[in-house]
């Protein structure tokens, strides 16, 4: 076996894939954990609050709701804790929005911080000062209106077919990759050396939200109906955790694309 692997690694693709897995673990240390939890205690209490107050200027937030149940196919118990879950965040608009701010101010900040060390330890560069906690607060902000429409729109457009799918979700999140390392790490990266890496960000997450009924509906029908609403919030953790790893894997292929190129062309 051992022998097997060295004669697979000792190839083009093989030597991409272990400085990429070098790479990750270098620059991640562990960071998909941290930005799961942090996302999920201060975006996640934003989004609601967002949909408490524009169920309070008129908007039909159970809209939402059944779309939810029915892009997952969810079913029974788990049905019926998404819609109850909204129904009282609608009606407690002022909560929904107390919450959001404290987790704001404890952890939503820390996200930007979280992303700008993978990129630097990726791309092997010190960024690091005070003024950036400015810069991680736009991007907190850029990140949650970003989530916050595609999850408004992501029915409209379903309904347009996925002709209409594609190409947006393609250009939105191909800039919105490109843009976050250039913003967070002040520049010091092109747009063209960022490119490898955004198409394949875009191409992954995409990937999986696209599938995601076919996993994660189960999952949550699974975990709603053997242990409620703790079993729910368990497998929405384990969801924002692939995403957030895949965002950190593709993150870090950028650098080792270049690496590699330059590397592997005085061997042929």
């Amino acid at each position: 076996m051992q022998q097997w692997l060295v004669r697979r690694g000792d190839t083009a693709l093989g030597r991409l894939a272990l400085q990429w897995f070098r790479r990750y673990f270098d620059a991640s240390r562990n960071s998909g954990s941290a930005a799961t939890l942090y996302m999920f205690l201060s975006i996640v209490p934003l989004l609601l609050a967002a949909m408490g107050l524009l169920h309070a200027a008129g908007t039909d937030t159970n809209a939402f709701a059944e779309r939810l149940v029915d892009h997952n196919h969810l079913t029974g118990a788990t049905a019926n804790l998404v819609r109850e879950s909204f129904g009282t965040v609608s009606d407690n608009a002022l909560a929904a929005t107390a919450t959001a701010v404290v987790g704001f101010l404890i952890w939503g900040i820390g996200i930007g911080q979280i992303y700008q060390d993978v990129y630097a330890g990726a791309w092997r560069i010190e960024v690091r000062t005070l003024s950036d906690q400015a810069r991680f607060t736009v991007w907190f902000f850029v990140l949650s209106g970003l989530l916050g429409v595609f999850i408004v729109f992501a029915g409209l457009l379903t309904d347009a077919g996925w002709g209409a799918v594609v190409p947006v979700w393609l250009v939105v999140s191909t800039g919105f990759w490109i843009w976050t390392p250039r913003y967070l790490l002040r520049g010091q990266i092109g747009v063209r050396p960022l490119l490898p890496g955004a198409i394949l960000a875009s191409l992954v997450i995409g990937g999986a939200i696209a599938t995601s009924r076919f996993f994660l509906g189960p999952g949550l029908n699974s975990g709603g109906k053997h242990f409620g609403s703790f079993g729910v919030v368990v497998a929405l953790l384990t969801w924002a955790f692939i995403l957030a790893t895949l965002s950190m894997v593709c993150a870090v292929f950028s650098p080792v694309w270049a690496e590699w190129h330059t590397s592997e062309n005085p061997r042929r």
